[in-house]
């Protein structure tokens, strides 16, 4: 079951696995030496912030039209729980270190990480994420430049190298139950219809 919290936990699951990656890559290990220069923080929170060499950064939720009209699954006893909330969760990742040639060997690393290992799954995920056993999915999302212009204008900095990925399907449970009405008697009528 994946609580409210799961939006905080997709962020944190992937900033893991691109750390778990970084730490044996000694070229990109040498740029990004300990997780915490890994940040979900926006570019514009991360401006004054040069320990910081990763942003992470959480810009839009939707809701997955794929997975909208899902049936209400069973709660507990005779409860019927709200079918869940399935969410995409849209990422720009930017890689704040000096050098071009070095935002482009990070954001190349990045790039390989979520493509060997686009679904996030068991020890990947955590807090509830990890018991919850729904795998998540990082897709390459291709937005225009027109896009991604208008959400760097959104944060108020010039554009710097950056991409934009998806991750589907974050979801997370209702908390709404409501009693199922066990049926008690059936009855039925023949006969012949009348005139």
């Amino acid at each position: 079951m994946s609580s409210y919290t799961a939006l905080a936990e997709v962020g944190e699951s992937l900033a893991g696995v691109l750390w778990q990656e970084i730490q044996l890559d000694p070229v990109v290990n040498a740029l990004i030496d300990t997780e915490n220069k890994i940040s979900l923080k926006s570019p514009a929170d991360l401006a004054n912030d040069v320990s910081v060499r990763l942003s992470i950064y959480l810009y839009r939720v939707v809701e997955d039209a794929y997975t909208k009209n899902q049936y209400p699954a069973f709660g507990n006893g005779a409860q019927l729980r709200k079918a869940p909330l399935t969410l995409d969760l849209f990422y720009l990742i930017t890689p704040l270190v000096g050098e071009p040639r070095d935002q482009q060997i990070v954001l190349g690393k990045v790039m390989q990480v979520l493509y060997d290992r686009a679904i996030l799954e068991g020890s990947d995920l955590v807090g509830s994420l990890a018991t919850a056993n729904e795998p998540l999915r990082a897709i390459l999302n291709p937005v225009t430049l027109d896009e991604t212009a208008r959400v760097w204008q959104a944060l108020e900095l010039s554009y710097r190298l950056s991409v934009c990925y998806v991750v589907r399907v974050a979801i997370v449970d209702s908390t709404r139950e409501q009693y199922l009405q066990p049926v008690l008697e059936r009855s039925s009528t023949y006969g012949e219809a009348g005139p």
